[in-house]
């Protein structure tokens, strides 16, 4: 049986009104290269670590910003498309530098080694994606945007994975471990860092990689 048509209120059509101007504006604008987009996700970014993205409110934004809700409601609709606006780009270049380390021509370990370390430039430079990692925020995410972004992670997995596989193949990493299984665990060991990193501690995010991509080097490592 088909739900009952909801019938069209005069309530109704001044919301239905602002979304179609919102995309009109954004399409005609061009949303990322919008300077007050740009300003608007970096506030929402402020926001997220301060407070937690699932306690903050679009209200929190705008004060953020210095905007009235009014206005912040005319670029976006909810929190949730901030929040996939915020992490679309940082995802993607994530990837797209690990796809470029993945194809040099190096050993494998040397290939883990320097894709580790891009995990972690990428971190430094680009802390929005602590966020990603701290709430599990991509449950909460849908759409095509949404889904681009769980891609995107999903593929990263697998090409690191590729990576450690080729390694074991060519002898030059323990065979009788699962590259997908030493993937989550070497990717849950540098998440996990958001638990308990401190910006204004004596070691920086390059330090514990040193550390971390040690360990799992040698937990790789073909056994003697």
């Amino acid at each position: 049986m088909a739900a009952p048509r909801r019938r069209r209120t005069a309530a109704a059509e001044p919301a239905s009104d602002i979304a179609r101007r919102r995309m009109e504006r954004r399409q005609a604008s061009g949303r990322r290269s919008d300077a007050r987009w740009a300003e608007i996700l970096a506030g929402a970014g402020r926001v997220f670590a301060r407070l937690g993205y699932g306690q903050s409110t679009l209200e929190d934004v705008a004060g953020e910003v210095g905007i009235s809700r009014a206005t912040l409601y005319y670029y976006v609709g909810t929190k949730e498309e901030l929040l996939v606006g915020l992490l679309h780009d940082p995802i993607q270049l994530m990837r797209t530098r690990l796809d470029e380390v993945a194809a040099l021509p190096m050993t494998a370990p040397e290939r883990l080694e320097a894709a580790l370390r891009e995990y972690v430039r990428t971190m430094s430079e680009l802390p929005e994606l602590f966020i990603f990692l701290s709430e599990n925020v991509h449950q909460v995410m849908s759409g095509p945007e949404a889904d681009h972004i769980r891609e995107n992670a999903d593929k990263y997995g697998r090409t690191l994975a590729k990576v450690i596989a080729s390694g074991a193949k060519a002898g030059e990493f323990r065979s009788d471990i699962d590259p997908t299984t030493a993937v989550l665990g070497i990717i849950g060991m540098f998440n996990w860092m958001h638990r308990w990193y401190n910006p204004k501690g004596k070691k920086s995010l390059a330090d514990f990689g040193d550390v971390f991509i040690e360990m799992a080097l040698s937990a790789l490592a073909p056994k003697n």
